[in-house]
């Protein structure tokens, strides 16, 4: 599997690709608990694989040992003890070091390699693009060299998943689109209330030229 891959790291460390997803979140998502964590892997990448407890909380733990992240731990609203992670300098440094000089590259087979695993177990085409959208990179390619005047079942087939291909990109893409411009509405809607309510409740304070100052 993938997040067991190792990646070789700023003096000589060593990251799986689960320790950098995990700094990965922690970064773009500053004060997030271990159970947090777990959740949005689990969105991501269900159903071909799930984060477990057992293996989330140790991976923590490794990367605040290593100083890679900083822990607070404070009690909340429901009275229970709650600890959340943020990453720290030395993280962030070790993370765009490893990204810099492995990922990048790595990524470029990643989509090959996935589909290749689950294609025993989700033989639905839908389904398998949709784990391997999940991914932000674009893994495989699409080939844009045909032979024209290649008319064997070979060559048709390969014109076909490509049309397949980028019908379920094209579909993707607008469900997202369509996801941004309602975020986009969501938060004009906030700011034109809180824009309104700052007119309603504050006052302007009039500006006294020196003049107008002499003569007060």
């Amino acid at each position: 599997m993938f997040f067991g891959k190792r990646f070789s790291g700023y003096r000589g460390e060593t990251f799986s690709g689960l320790d950098i997803l995990v700094l990965s979140i922690i970064q773009n998502r500053d004060g997030i608990s271990g159970y947090e964590i777990s959740q949005v892997i689990n969105r991501k990448f269900k159903p071909m694989w799930r984060a477990s407890p057992g293996t989330i909380y140790p991976l923590l733990n490794r990367l605040d040992d290593k100083g890679f992240v900083e822990t607070e731990e404070f009690i909340d609203k429901n009275n229970r003890k709650k600890k959340i992670y943020r990453i720290s300098d030395l993280g962030m440094d070790r993370l765009k070091e490893v990204l810099k000089d492995n990922f990048e590259s790595s990524m470029n087979t990643l989509g090959d390699y996935i589909r290749t695993i689950v294609n025993a177990w989700l033989p639905n085409e839908n389904r398998i693009r949709g784990v391997m959208s999940c991914f932000p990179y674009h893994c495989a390619p699409i080939e844009r060299e045909f032979n024209h005047e290649d008319y064997s079942l070979t060559n048709i087939h390969r014109i076909e998943r490509v049309i397949k291909d980028l019908k379920f990109s094209r579909e993707r893409i607008s469900i997202r689109l369509e996801d941004i411009n309602k975020e986009i509405q969501k938060f004009e809607v906030i700011l034109k209330n809180l824009l309104e309510k700052r007119e309603t409740n504050t006052k302007t304070i009039p500006i006294v030229d020196d003049d107008e100052y002499v003569n007060f």
